[in-house]
């Protein structure tokens, strides 16, 4: 019972040591796929505001978020930009104005120089590792304007770039798992042959070592028996000359 606890806590100990190293492999490939989607993101943002200058400063009388997201659509198209920067569907895309930031009709989380405020509460949502979200916001002007006329906001979530990576590198990750697998139970054949090698000597040595001491025990035995018999001998000889003598 007790070597095949230690045999199955070995294998544990392998397969927890080889799953460690694709998990490791595939943490890098997730952070690496998520500054990408960073730099994407702050990129898209920045097309979105040139946009929003080019339609504003037409529009600055009678504006509307609704308003330019249609102008956008129609000009660009909101899913071929997304698609052409390759980053995540946004789970929030829309522009906020200087005057509702400012009446705090809305809550942009910004500074008071409309830059992103890292430490706001509405740009910070971390649920676990692979669970949270990246906000990218990038501030709008109007020609004549010193101060952004309005923001625009892009909040995307890492969910995808988990399923990205894994649809990805998933196939990867097998073969590199059936290959470490592989490797261990070559490994283990090894040392397995050289530690049968010497216990194999050892166990020679020691039946020798028995062998040789059964030996000597028999010729101690034969030894002794000869030589009881010898007396043996010699007593019923004497008594025969004792006869003769009387004779």
């Amino acid at each position: 019972m007790m070597y095949f606890l230690k045999r199955f806590t070995v294998i544990a100990l392998i397969q927890l040591l080889i799953l460690s190293l694709i998990f490791l492999l595939f943490i890098f490939n997730f952070n690496q796929r998520r500054e990408t989607n960073k730099i994407q993101t702050k990129g898209y943002a920045s097309i979105i505001a040139e946009q929003a200058t080019n339609y504003f400063k037409d529009n600055q009388n009678n504006y509307s978020s609704n308003d330019f997201f249609k102008y956008l659509d129609e000009r660009i198209g909101v899913q071929k930009l997304t698609n052409a920067f390759g980053v995540n569907p946004p789970e929030v895309l829309t522009i906020y104005f200087k005057s509702d930031i400012k009446k705090g009709v809305v809550d942009a989380g910004v500074n008071d120089d409309f830059t992103k405020n890292d430490t706001a509460e509405v740009n910070r949502k971390i649920k676990y590792f692979f669970n949270n979200k990246y906000v990218a916001i990038k501030p709008f002007f109007v020609p004549g304007d010193t101060t952004p006329f309005g923001i625009v906001r892009i909040e995307t979530s890492t969910i995808p770039i988990l399923t990205n990576v894994l649809a990805n590198n998933g196939i990867f990750y097998l073969f590199l798992y059936l290959i470490l697998n592989n490797q261990a139970f070559l490994f283990y054949l090894w040392v397995r042959k050289k530690r049968d090698d010497l216990p194999e000597k050892g166990y020679l040595k020691s039946s020798s070592l028995g062998a040789i001491k059964i030996m000597h025990k028999l010729l101690e035995d034969i030894i002794h028996d000869h030589k009881d018999d010898k007396d043996t001998n010699n007593g019923d000889k004497t008594n025969i000359i004792n006869l003769d003598d009387k004779k």
